[in-house]
Parts: C-alpha cells; structure tokens; sequence
C-alpha cells in the first residue's frame, strides 16, 4: 500500500502547488453590446435577416484553469425581415426581449485568452412588431398569413447557446449562436394550420470586464 500512498500524496501536493500558483479573479463584472442577426427557421413563412443589437450585464468568474463561468443578462432588439406573400416586397419587423443565459468557457489552452463557450439560456420575447400596418398585406410561402395574426409569438423560450470569446480579463470580444429548442410562433394560417418555426441568431460584440 506504501507506494500508492506515496503517489496519492505526491498528486495531492503536486494539485496544491498548481492551485497557488493558479490566481482566480471571480467574479468580474461587466458590461458589452453585440451586433445581432435573426433568423426564423420556418417553412410556412420566408425571411431575410437584418441587423439588430443587444446590450448585455455580465459577470464572469474563474472556476478553475480550466474553466470560466459566465452569467449574463441582455437586452435585445432584434430586426427582420418576411416576404409578402405572392411578391417579391418584404415587411420589415423587430422584436423586443431579454436573454438570461449561463454558460461553461472552456480554455482550451489553460489561459484566459480564448474560450470556448456553451450553455443554455431563457428567452423572453415581445411579439413581432411589424412596421407595415396595412392589413390587406400577408405574408407565408404556400399558404397566406395575416399579419395581425402573424405578429403572435409564444414569450417564453429555452435557447442553447454555443460560440466563444477571446481577449483578457478586462476586454474581450464575443460570438455566440442562440437557438431557441421550441416552436416560437404562437399563430394560423388563413386555413386555420398552425404555423411553426424557431428563432435563432449570431451575436458579435464586446465586453468590458471590471
């Protein structure tokens, strides 16, 4: 048994000198905007994407040298764009809604230079709010939908989110894809066909860390 306890020691020493050489700065707080682009992943209804943007609360903490934690709170105004049904026009539309999201940073070279993140995050979204108010206007692919009926979102999603973050502790720059895991459309069709499709977008920004 002595030559396994020699070596049980010998990593628990080895594990204590790494952890004081190892400095954890937990819990920095920070503030950032991204860039954003939605998408509707939809066959009932086509879309084209726009840019948007977002303003995000961080905090992010060391867990170990090889992971950081981050919790982060966001403002977003998303903008898109759906076809009219029957031509070529599109309607232009943004979005309003807040993204609470937790998520693992792996450093992959034990440093904090760059990361690679994922994690899940929730999802509180007004409706589509549609800049053309005409209602003889639709839109939809095979089958017309009014936009009165269109602009019904369901308000509460679940999104996973993976990208990554490179910089320092005190500046980095972020991209990220969310994607919403349930159906986001809350409407019918003029045949009565509930319509279906997720929401998901890229964000691209910076954060600022304290």
């Amino acid at each position: 048994m002595k030559p396994y306890l020699v070596l049980i020691i010998a990593f628990l020493a080895l594990n204590q000198i790494n952890a004081q050489r190892f400095s954890s700065k937990i819990n920095r707080l920070g503030l950032g905007a991204d860039a954003t682009f939605l998408q509707l992943d939809s066959d009932q209804v086509a879309s084209q994407t726009q840019i948007g943007y977002a303003g995000y609360f961080d905090t992010r903490g060391e867990f170990n040298r090889f992971f950081d934690v981050v919790y982060s709170i966001g403002i977003f105004n998303h903008n898109i764009d759906f076809e009219e049904f029957g031509t070529s026009q599109t309607i232009s539309s943004s979005m309003l809604g807040a993204e609470i999201k937790l998520l693992a940073a792996f450093r992959p070279f034990q440093t904090e230079y760059f990361t690679l993140e994922a994690g899940p995050a929730l999802m509180l979204n007004g409706e589509f709010k549609l800049d053309d108010v005409d209602s003889s206007k639709l839109v939809g692919t095979d089958v017309p939908v009014t936009l009165e009926e269109f602009e019904k979102t369901n308000p509460i999603n679940l999104n996973g989110v993976v990208g990554f973050s490179a910089g320092t502790n005190g500046i980095r720059l972020t991209a990220h894809y969310h994607y919403a895991l349930f159906d986001a459309l809350d409407s019918v069709d003029t045949l009565g066909n509930e319509l279906e499709g997720n929401l998901g977008y890229l964000s691209a920004g910076l954060r600022v860390y304290f």
